[in-house]
C-alpha cells in the first residue's frame, strides 16, 4: 500500500502542476481503489492541519464555529438523515455541478452549443467544434484550477458572514479547495464515480469524527422561549481547550466547570465557592445563553437563574474574614496604553500554567484570571470601566505584581476583611 500511495501521491503532483482533460490507462478496479484510498490517507492529515488551524481562529475569538452549518445539521438532523444527506446525497449533487463538466466529452454545455451552430450547417459546426476544442486545451488549467476555487467560494456560506469571515476565507475555504483539487484529479483521470466516492468517503470520515464528539456530549437543557435561549451539554473532554465568551446579549462556554460557570455568573472568585457535591460541582460543560430581552445587563443574571433551575441546587451566601489583594492604577498614564482599540470584539481570557492572557476584556477578567491562577482572591478598586488587554507571564503571585506594575501600571495591595463565601447546596440523593 505505500508503494501505491507514493506512485499516486507523484501522478497527483504531476497532473497539478499541468492539468490535462486525459484519462488514465484503464486499470483493475482493485487498482483504482488503492488510489482512491491513497488519495484519502493523503488528503485526511492535511484537512486535520487546517482543522486545528481553524480551530486557532476560533480560540481567538475571531470565528465561532457554533454558527456553522454543519454543526446546525448535527444539531437538528437525526443521525441516519445527517449520514444519507452528507455522504451520499450532497456529494453527488455537489460532483454533477462543480466537475462533471472537467471532461469535454461530458462538457453537455458546450455540446449544446456546437449543437445550436449545427443547425447553421455542417461547416460552421465543425468550424465551432475546431475552436471550442482549442481553447479547451488551452485554456484548461485555468478552467481545472477554477472548479476547485468555486468549490472553495461556495463553501464560505457555510459561516454567519462578516468582515472578519470575509477576510479569513482563504484559510477557511482552503480545505474545501485542496478537496477539489484532489476530487477534480480523480474525477478527470479515473471518472466521475471515482471522484464522487472520494467526497463520500472525506465527508463519511469528518462526520464519523463528529457524531463521536457528539457522543462524548449529554444534553442536560435546549430551549428557546420569547426572552432567551439556552443550551447545557455535559461533555467529557477532560483535555478539550476551554474557551469563555461574553458579549452584551450572549454567553458562550466551551467545556468549562460548573464552578467556574458560576464564578463568571455570580462575578465571584471561584475560591470563595463551595459546595456539598464535589463531583457536581466539577461538571464540565458546554453553556450557551442569549438574552432576548432589551435589557442586557441582565443576561448574567438570567443566565444564572437558568443554571440554578436546570441543576436544581440553592446558593446560600455568609461572610468569613479574608485575606485579599486590590488591584489599584498606579500610574495612570502606563495604564491607559493596555486599552483595547477594538471593543466590539469578544473577550477572551486565556489560563496557562505560565502564562496570563486577556484581550478586549474589562478588568474584572484579569481579576478573575489572577484569581483561578494563583488562587489568591484580587478585587478590582479601579472604579474603571474600560475594556483592556493583558499579557502576564505567571511563575508566581509576586511576579506576577511586579510586571503589572512595571508594564500596565497597576498594583496589588493587600488587606484582610470580611467577605462574602458562596455555598452551593445540590439536592441529596435519597
Amino acid at each position: 500500500m505505500l508503494k501505491t500511495i507514493k506512485e499516486t501521491y507523484f501522478e497527483l503532483m504531476d497532473f497539478l502542476r499541468n492539468p490535462k482533460d486525459e484519462a488514465a490507462p484503464e486499470l483493475t478496479i482493485v487498482r483504482k481503489f488503492k488510489i482512491l484510498f491513497s488519495l484519502l490517507l493523503l488528503e485526511i492529515p492535511l484537512m486535520g492541519a487546517f482543522s486545528f488551524i481553524i480551530s486557532g481562529l476560533e480560540e481567538l475569538g475571531l470565528v465561532n464555529l457554533e454558527g456553522h452549518k454543519m454543526v446546525e445539521l448535527f444539531k437538528s438532523l437525526p443521525i441516519a438523515v445527517l449520514i444519507i444527506s452528507t455522504v451520499i446525497v450532497i456529494p453527488f449533487f455537489e460532483e454533477l455541478i462543480f466537475r462533471l463538466y472537467l471532461r469535454y466529452k461530458n462538457n453537455y454545455l458546450l455540446h449544446f452549443i456546437i449543437s445550436l451552430i449545427s443547425l447553421s450547417g455542417a461547416r460552421n459546426e465543425k468550424k465551432a467544434e475546431t475552436i471550442l476544442t482549442s481553447l479547451w486545451k488551452k485554456k484548461y488549467t485555468y478552467l481545472f484550477y477554477f472548479s476547485a476555487i468555486l468549490f472553495g467560494i461556495v463553501h464560505i456560506t457555510n459561516y454567519k458572514l462578516s468582515y472578519t469571515i470575509l477576510l479569513l476565507s482563504p484559510i477557511l475555504i482552503a480545505p474545501q479547495i485542496l478537496l477539489g483539487l484532489f476530487i477534480g484529479f480523480l474525477r478527470v483521470r479515473y471518472g466521475f464515480v471515482w471522484g464522487y466516492l472520494l467526497h463520500a468517503l472525506h465527508n463519511a470520515v469528518f462526520i464519523s469524527i463528529g457524531i463521536l464528539s457528539m457522543s462524548n456530549h449529554s444534553e442536560i437543557i435546549n430551549t428557546e422561549t420569547r426572552l432567551y435561549s439556552i443550551k447545557i451539554e455535559e461533555t467529557n473532554d477532560l483535555h478539550g481547550s476551554s474557551t469563555l465568551k461574553n458579549y452584551p446579549d450572549s454567553i458562550a462556554y466551551k467545556n468549562v466547570n460548573l464552578k467556574t460557570t458560576l464564578s463568571n455568573l455570580l462575578q465571584i472568585n471561584e475560591i470563595l465557592i463551595d459546595t456539598n457535591d464535589e463531583k457536581q460541582l466539577n461538571k464540565t460543560i458546554n453553556f450557551n445563553f442569549k438574552n432576548k430581552s432589551k435589557d442586557s445587563s441582565q443576561t448574567k443574571n438570567s443566565a444564572l437563574n437558568r443554571l440554578v433551575e436546570s441543576y436544581n441546587f440553592k446558593i446560600k451566601k455568609n461572610k468569613v474574614s479574608t485575606t485579599v489583594w486590590g488591584l489599584r492604577i498606579s500610574n495612570p498614564d502606563l495604564f491607559l496604553k493596555s486599552k483595547s482599540k477594538n471593543n466590539s470584539a469578544a473577550n477572551i481570557v486565556t489560563i496557562k500554567p505560565a502564562q496570563i492572557v486577556i484581550e478586549n476584556a474589562t478588568l474584572s477578567s484579569l481579576v478573575y484570571a489572577l484569581t483561578n491562577q494563583k488562587k489568591e482572591i484580587v478585587y478590582d478598586k479601579t472604579d474603571s470601566k474600560g475594556i483592556y488587554s493583558f499579557n502576564l507571564e505567571s511563575k508566581n503571585f509576586e511576579s506576577i505584581g511586579t510586571q503589572l506594575k512595571e508594564k500596565y501600571g497597576l498594583s496589588l495591595v493587600k488587606r484582610k476583611t470580611n467577605i462574602e463565601h458562596i455555598l452551593i447546596l445540590f439536592p441529596k440523593l435519597k
